[in-house]
């Protein structure tokens, strides 16, 4: 069962009591997973129980949405879930966080999540030393057949002997969404760290390109169990001890609002809601008039990404 929400704390700013946002059943998640090519047997649902609602909360201090926690993904799940987007070649955030590297003059980098390598592989040819964290062996083992060193292993289980002393940078590219506590996440990267060092993030933007898709269900348990807005990388950032850099996002492109507008009638209609009017034409005009108007540059964090660097002091 869903646990009673006055037993839930906020993961950022740890307040109690939260509200609810937004919820769907189980069934429902099944249906809109179907849309995507996707289903899921009990063992990969976890906690996530016939008929069981899935409720996303809100802090009533900080205004964090996030859901229960113990309801995150587990193996079975992620091993069901073919997603070729987890382990993209270039992402925004890789070359974002090679500039941050270099004026930080960093060298060593541990990727959390590094999947088969690619931001390592990145970062060897800027010439930075690189380590991974990845629990997927398949992934695991491309990236150690490239040169990498990789652990496959939790964060917390990881000692300074275990990567050669200090890191200069750690890196968490769509990886934060998933966890159940993000603050101590960063607590416990920040201890591989150097004073003075770096740690980057980017996570999905609840704020951007996600708002025209709110019941994608990667948005939703098993897969996250959070939404971030800039607001929340920011109380991210005190709640853990560190300094904040800066923060931002990505650009929203034309073929992005056409693809989550046409995405989320889709949804609606597995759900048994009415799709957004105008059927394919209203999004093609809109998409037409957005790309006319230079509206990309007028609005640059409305991607699908916000990204945020972080010092330890």
């Amino acid at each position: 069962m869903e646990p009673s929400t006055s037993l839930l704390r906020c993961p950022l700013c740890r307040q109690g009591q939260p509200k609810a946002a937004a919820s769907l059943r189980r069934e429902e998640l099944g249906a809109l997973w179907r849309v995507m090519g996707n289903q899921f047997d009990d063992a990969a649902w976890g906690r996530i129980t016939p008929g069981m609602a899935v409720v996303r909360h809100q802090c009533q201090g900080c205004g964090f949405q996030f859901f229960d926690p113990s309801l995150a993904g587990n193996e079975a799940f992620y091993r069901q879930l073919e997603h070729a987007e987890y382990f993209a070649p270039d992402r925004p955030e890789f070359s974002r966080s090679l500039a941050l590297a270099a004026r930080q003059q960093c060298r060593r980098v541990l990727d959390v999540g590094c999947g088969s390598g690619f931001f390592l592989d990145a970062a060897k040819q800027a010439g930075l030393e690189t380590w991974g964290l990845e629990l997927n062996g398949a992934a695991a083992a491309k990236a150690r057949a490239k040169g990498h060193r990789i652990l496959d292993r939790l964060l917390d289980t990881v000692s300074m002997d275990d990567v050669g002393g200090p890191l200069d940078l750690i890196t968490f590219f769509q990886v934060l969404e998933h966890v159940p506590d993000p603050v101590a996440m960063l607590k416990e990267a920040a201890r591989l760290v150097r004073p003075g060092g770096v740690l980057a993030a980017a996570v999905p933007s609840a704020s951007g390109f996600y708002r025209l898709t709110p019941w994608d269900p990667h948005q939703w348990p098993p897969h996250h169990v959070s939404h971030w807005r800039p607001a929340d990388l920011r109380q991210l950032a005190a709640s853990s001890g560190l300094k904040l850099l800066e923060t931002g996002g990505d650009r929203l492109f034309g073929t992005d609002i056409e693809r989550g507008w046409k995405l989320h009638n889709r949804l609606a209609a597995a759900l048994g809601h009415r799709p957004r009017a105008g059927g394919d034409w209203l999004p093609d005009l809109g998409v037409w008039l957005y790309r006319k108007t230079g509206m990309k540059y007028v609005v640059p964090q409305w991607g699908v990404s916000l990204y945020a660097h972080f010092q330890k002091p």
